[in-house]
């Protein structure tokens, strides 16, 4: 049978079984190069079927597997006969998610995971198969104490890999430019499963009023420590998109960190703003708010779809003064000067790795090093449209030096009439080095790791 077809078969059975179809979407992701967000709400979209605690079950075991991959793959290897490439992906799938619900979910009893998958192997494999993987299983099980590590003193490197689940060269890249003690807690705050953080809509409401009325959304809800418009909300008991707050503009989605990307920023109202690389329009909307949607935004994104997405969005939260267009900057921007231009770089993502624990495995070093290629030659061009005086703040959700400060001195030897702004607003003190760079770190700030500069054109 070809894995089209075991692919079918899977899809055409998960209707009632969320275990099934989470296998679905690990297997869709090993085949095909799809982001796993997307691929995820996608299926999403199309099981109204499940329901909140179904979905969540789907989501922690998919994002689960693919957090602990190398980890998972370890205990496979000691406990098969089989050399692990030998195993077919729906196989090793399911057997990463009985390991995973085994070591990572407490409330599954051990008997529960083994029986669970070989179920779901019996749907769509021979019954060898399911004797194969009920094997593996309990011998982990039984053998739960002799699993072997890399030395945690000689193999460094091997041992942070295998045992939080990271690539050689990622691991071996931070403890270079960080040393081993940064490098573990960067792998563990990468592992940690984040909130989901709003982002108030003021436009609207007011944060504690929106707070109160997320009473029924949650099982708890904070107030962010350094944004004053974030919340922060764990252990959903609904859909936070399908919510009337979320249609009726109450709020977006957004991390800390994110939204302390706009305070830096500081538009002012009745200003004129360049959002360079808009995307989805989260950063926009915070622009918009922070202005008190008084005077122009232009976003600006090479993908339509995303400025079609981001059209929607503002029209959701009430938002009049964006317009967009499509990446083209000399035909689109011409000659056209700006109060304050915000460049969120395309970037590895590395900073966002425990939302986004894919991004481990489909970056590269090389990726790092063609984005700052890329991101020194954006800076350069979009600069053009500062105006004297105007403000440029550079920003990445890397904390990498060859996409973040490494980007920024780059730019400024060539372009003597821009200048870091040293300035901070209190809120962001604890983030700025003496450099007047902003890093914000998942293992010391509890938030999403980004980089962000604010230049000035001083002529």
């Amino acid at each position: 049978m070809n894995k089209d077809t075991i692919q079918k078969r899977i899809r055409s059975s998960a209707n009632n079984n969320p275990r099934l179809l989470a296998l679905f979407i690990l297997n869709e992701f090993h085949l095909n190069d799809i982001l796993l967000d997307t691929l995820i709400l996608s299926e999403f979209d199309q099981i109204s079927y499940f329901d909140q605690r179904d979905r969540a079950l789907i989501h922690s075991l998919v994002y689960g597997v693919i957090r602990w991959r190398s980890n998972l793959d370890n205990i496979i290897r000691q406990m098969s006969h089989i050399p692990i490439s030998k195993i077919s992906i729906p196989i090793l799938n399911t057997l990463r998610m009985g390991l995973f619900q085994m070591f990572f979910m407490d409330r599954i009893p051990e008997h529960a995971c083994v029986n669970s998958s070989v179920e779901l192997v019996l749907i769509f494999a021979p019954n060898y198969l399911g004797r194969f993987v009920n094997g593996i299983l309990r011998e982990t099980i039984r053998s739960k104490e002799k699993i072997h590590w890399p030395d945690e003193t000689s193999q460094i490197s091997e041992y942070l890999s295998i045992k939080y689940a990271y690539p050689k060269w990622m691991v071996t890249r931070w403890i270079h430019n960080w040393g081993e003690r940064v490098a573990r807690d960067l792998c563990l705050s990468g592992n940690s499963v984040p909130s989901i953080i709003l982002r108030t809509n003021t436009l609207k409401i007011e944060r504690c009023d929106l707070n109160h009325k997320l009473n029924s959304s949650a099982h708890s809800i904070e107030n962010t420590i350094y944004s004053p418009d974030g919340i922060s909300l764990t252990n959903l008991k609904c859909a936070i998109g399908n919510s009337h707050l979320f249609k009726k503009g109450l709020f977006q989605v957004q991390d800390e960190a994110s939204q302390l990307i706009g305070i830096i920023v500081s538009p002012q109202p009745g200003e004129s703003i360049l959002d360079a690389c808009a995307g989805r329009g989260v950063k926009t909307g915070h622009l918009a708010q922070c202005m008190n949607n008084r005077g122009s935004i232009m976003a600006v994104d090479r993908s339509k779809n995303k400025l079609q997405i981001l059209t929607g969005e503002m029209k959701r939260l009430g938002i009049t003064i964006v317009s967009t267009c499509q990446y083209r900057w000399k035909r689109v921007l011409e000659d056209r000067l700006f109060d304050r231009v915000l460049i969120d770089a395309p970037c590895s993502g590395l900073g966002v790795i425990r939302r986004h624990p894919d991004m481990k495995w489909k970056k590269s070093k090389d990726h790092i090093l063609q984005n700052a290629q890329a991101q020194t030659k954006l800076l350069q061009v979009i600069s053009q449209h500062v105006k004297p005086k105007g403000k440029l703040i550079y920003s990445v959700c890397s904390l990498e030096p060859e996409e973040t400060y490494q980007v920024v001195e780059k730019f400024l030897s060539q372009n003597k009439n821009f200048v870091i702004e040293k300035g901070s607003h209190s809120t962001l003190e604890p983030f700025i080095d003496k450099n007047g760079y902003y890093f914000f770190r998942p293992d010391i700030h509890f938030m999403d790791g980004f980089f962000a500069v604010r230049l000035i054109h001083d002529s």
